[in-house]
C-alpha cells in the first residue's frame, strides 16, 4: 500500500441493523487525500442519499454542505463528527484518515486496530500500540475487515 493511500470506514446503521439485525461495515481505500474527499463527495454522499430517501434537490444541498465542511475542517477526525452528525441512523463513519495514521497514530481506532493487528499478525510480545512499519501495511488492511466484524464500532 501506498504511503498517500487513505480510508473511509463506515457503519450501514439504517438498513443493515434494521432489516437483518446485524451491523454492516465498509472499509474502501482511497489512493490519496483528493481521492478520499472526492469519495466523499460523490460516492458516499450517494449511498447516504440512497439510505435517507433524500430527492435531488435535498442531495444538492447535501453535497453543499459536505462540500462547506470538508473546506471548513480540513482536519479528518473534527470533520468526521461534523459528518456524523449529518447522517445519524444512516451510516456513521468509524474512520477518515491517511492508513499512515492508522499505523501510527494513538486515537481510539488505530489503537484498537493495531491491537488487534499484533494479536492476528505478532509474534506475542509486541505492545498492542506499536506502530506497523510501512512494508506491513499491507497486513494491517488485510487485518481491517475482521477486526471490523469482530470489534463494537
Amino acid at each position: 500500500m501506498d504511503n498517500k493511500a487513505w480510508a473511509l470506514c463506515f457503519l450501514d446503521e439504517g438498513v443493515a441493523l434494521s432489516v437483518i439485525s446485524r451491523k454492516e461495515t465498509r472499509c474502501q481505500w482511497l489512493q490519496d487525500e483528493e481521492h478520499a474527499h472526492e469519495h466523499l463527495l460523490n460516492d458516499y454522499l450517494s449511498y447516504v442519499a440512497e439510505l435517507g430517501e433524500l430527492d435531488s434537490e435535498q442531495t444538492a444541498i447535501a453535497k453543499e454542505r459536505f462540500a462547506f465542511l470538508i473546506e471548513q475542517y480540513p482536519d479528518p477526525e473534527t470533520l468526521v463528527e461534523y459528518l456524523n452528525d449529518l447522517t445519524v441512523g444512516l451510516t456513521r463513519i468509524l474512520w477518515f484518515g491517511p492508513l499512515s495514521a492508522l499505523a501510527e497514530d494513538y486515537g481510539d481506532f488505530p489503537l484498537a486496530l493495531r491491537a488487534h493487528y499484533w494479536q492476528e499478525y505478532g509474534e506475542g510480545d509486541e505492545d498492542p500500540v506499536t506502530p506497523v512499519v510501512e512494508d506491513d501495511w499491507i497486513y494491517l488492511v488485510e487485518s481491517m475487515d475482521d477486526f471490523l466484524l469482530q470489534d463494537d464500532y
